[in-house]
């Protein structure tokens, strides 16, 4: 009988252990299953209110444009700090964090001639000689009518390459074409492929997108120093932008016109490539939930005279296609909307946004409902021209294991 009750007790104790593991497991699963699904929601959450708080920096610089003369200078203008404009704070346990960065402050690559291009590379520190021949075979990449003075950078150099291929003879469309670009390709990358600082700083200094001119109030001093400023002007540009403390009431820390550059620095500094106001902007908006983070990331046009290089048909079939002197003959808007920009009296009639390549539907931006059309298009004030989400970065990667033979061996026990 002791026997029998003694088995009855260890096969109690061994089902118990049983369900108890079994329930250990659900109980993991599900909570993994929960923390997924709570995941997914914040991620969804934050990206809304990313959206909305984009939404809303957009709206205030869109306003601020109305009021100023229709013009965007620098985000000290106004638009900075977004809810304080607004008069309300973003939601409670939400942090925002706005970032601007004016593409328009660069120079558009497309419309710089060689002497340009030499006298940026130079003053970016590269060597007189290799500025020049950097600068000639990019422009005969570009252009159809100039044959590089560069051996390396000749279309018989180009066709005797292990993948035979032709310059693209048309704007640049990307930083990575200069790994082709013969004589470029050598001194933007070293043996590695990795950049050069030199070309780390060609790319800060110039823009892949086409616009009349460069914004002087947001311009770097590397970017200014090579459109022939000296130091001294530089340094009055930089002391006039810094003296917030002590400015004249009504004197904003920034250029309304180019005209009081000219007063400031003296009327012979060559400022043909410089306007005074914001075309291109990228607007960064981060916003953070407890150790959730979500940021996206817009191209905005605030003009309508912005627009990307298009892409070059065959020579063979169409050669036509590409460059005959410092400008593109086409280009092309990059974005995919439907949305219109508002009208501004001093560009161009916009131009659909719509993919290139891709013919618009008859009923685009319309709805058929009871036989009834309605158009759903937008009288958004801006062109966004390009997008970006980042949602947090992804875990760092774990240290592979070490290999038991490589190991380091144990300390010896005493």
């Amino acid at each position: 009988m002791k026997r029998r009750r003694g088995s009855v007790i260890i096969v109690v104790l061994v089902l118990i252990t049983l369900a108890s593991l079994l329930l250990a497991r659900f109980m993991e699963d599900n909570s993994l299953e929960l923390s997924i699904a709570t995941h997914e929601a914040d991620r969804r959450r934050l990206r809304a209110d990313a959206q909305s708080e984009l939404e809303l920096a957009l709206a205030v610089i869109a306003e601020i444009r109305s009021i100023d003369l229709n013009k965007v200078h620098a985000p000290t203008q106004g638009f900075d700090d977004p809810h304080t404009y607004a008069g309300f704070p973003p939601r409670d346990g939400l942090t925002v964090q706005f970032d601007y960065e004016d593409e328009s402050a660069k120079l558009p690559l497309s419309v710089l001639t060689k002497n340009d291009l030499i006298q940026l590379l130079y003053s970016l520190g590269m060597e007189q000689r290799d500025a020049e021949r950097v600068a000639d075979a990019i422009v005969a990449w570009q252009s159809k009518s100039y044959e590089s003075l560069e051996e390396e950078a000749s279309d018989a150099a180009y066709q005797r390459a292990t993948l035979s291929f032709r310059p693209a003879r048309r704007p640049i469309r990307s930083f990575e074409e200069f790994r082709n670009i013969g004589v470029a390709k050598e001194l933007f990358f070293d043996e590695r492929g990795r950049a050069t600082p030199v070309f780390q700083a060609f790319k800060a200094c110039v823009s892949l997108y086409t616009f009349p001119q460069a914004n002087i109030n947001t311009a770097s001093d590397a970017v200014l120093l090579s459109q022939g400023l000296d130091e001294n002007q530089l340094a009055l540009i930089r002391e006039r932008q810094a003296e917030i403390g002590r400015r004249i009431v009504g004197t904003p820390p920034y250029f309304r016109v180019t005209s009081e550059v000219r007063q400031l620095i003296g009327g012979g500094a060559n400022l043909a490539k410089f306007d005074d106001e914001i075309i291109l902007m990228w607007v960064r908006v981060t916003v953070k939930e407890g150790l959730a983070k979500c940021r996206v990331s817009a191209l905005v046009a605030i003009r309508e005279d912005v627009a990307y290089p298009s892409a070059a048909a065959n020579p063979d079939t169409n050669p036509d296609i590409g460059l005959t002197g410092r400008a593109p003959t086409t280009t092309t808007p990059r974005t995919t909307g439907t949305s219109t920009a508002a009208p501004r009296s001093t560009t161009r009639t916009p131009t659909p946004y719509l993919t290139p390549g891709i013919e618009p539907p008859a009923n685009l931006g319309k709805s058929t409902m009871s036989g009834r059309i309605a158009s759903n298009t937008i009288a958004y004030p801006f062109q966004v021209l390009a997008w970006e989400e980042d949602n947090g970065a992804p875990p760092e990667p774990k240290p592979p294991a070490e290999d038991s033979e490589t190991a380091a061996p144990p300390p010896p026990t005493k």
